[in-house]
């Protein structure tokens, strides 16, 4: 596991992802921001034991949010993913 939770962020906007990934890092987490969800599964699937928060946005190109928070969720039922 990591020193600090970590936090998968995913939001194709990269304002909000910045923002996002600023404000959490701020707050004292390890923040890993992807603006591709396809990506950011690929990712998950090395690492899903690292995590313990995925935080999604629902309209993204190539994935929606939702379809990323189920295919996490078939890998570990206990991630929360907001």
């Amino acid at each position: 596991m990591l020193d600090s939770p970590s936090i998968i962020v995913v939001d194709d906007e990269r304002e909000l992802l910045s923002l996002f990934k600023e404000f959490l890092t701020m707050e004292g987490y390890t923040v890993i921001a992807f603006t591709d969800p396809i990506l950011a599964f690929e990712y998950y699937q090395e690492t899903f034991d690292k995590h313990s928060l995925i935080i999604t946005d629902l309209r993204m190109p190539s994935m929606c949010g939702i379809e990323l928070a189920k295919r996490i969720r078939e890998m570990n039922e206990k991630i929360k993913v907001f």
